[in-house]
């Protein structure tokens, strides 16, 4: 019963440190981006039930108002997941953006500015993917370069 205890609590503790890391990543794109004075950023951990799985999602939102008091807003959405099932998990690491009600009114949809993806792997295998995969976002070309600009 220990070692389970302890698969758990390291389990919980590699998730909680990726959680982290994304955090300081999107509060770094509100420092190093213009977005303008009315931006809000909201942190989220969802743990939610799938099927006979469990889906953990660390959740960051960046929401930038482009009408009166969030009347019309753009939102940036930085997610890392991982799907655990009872024989293999899933992971992914994906940055996407809305570009507010008058552009869906335009037919203008969610796009994703990146994303990386492994299925069918073990659970320990899936937690180094998603480790590795916010650390390279770091390392990536300007991702916002399309949505704004960086501050000199």
């Amino acid at each position: 019963m220990m070692q389970i205890q302890q698969g758990v609590a390291s389990t919980l503790l590699s998730l909680g440190k990726i959680h982290e890391e994304l955090t300081e990543f999107s509060r770094r794109l509100l420092r190093e981006y213009n977005f303008g004075s009315e931006v809000a950023l909201v942190h989220q951990i969802l743990v939610e039930p799938v099927k006979k799985s469990v889906e953990f999602t660390s959740f960051h939102r960046l929401t930038v108002s482009i009408g009166l008091d969030f009347a019309d807003s753009k939102e940036i959405e930085i997610a890392a997941r991982i799907l655990i099932e009872e024989s293999s998990c899933s992971a992914s690491v994906e940055i996407r953006t809305d570009p507010g009600e008058a552009a869906r009114e335009r037919n203008e949809r969610m796009i994703t500015l990146h994303e990386e993806t492994v299925d069918d792997i073990e659970l320990s295998a899936a937690i180094k993917f998603l480790g590795k995969a916010v650390k390279n976002l770091d390392n990536l070309a300007d991702l916002l370069e399309s949505l704004t600009e960086r501050h000199d």
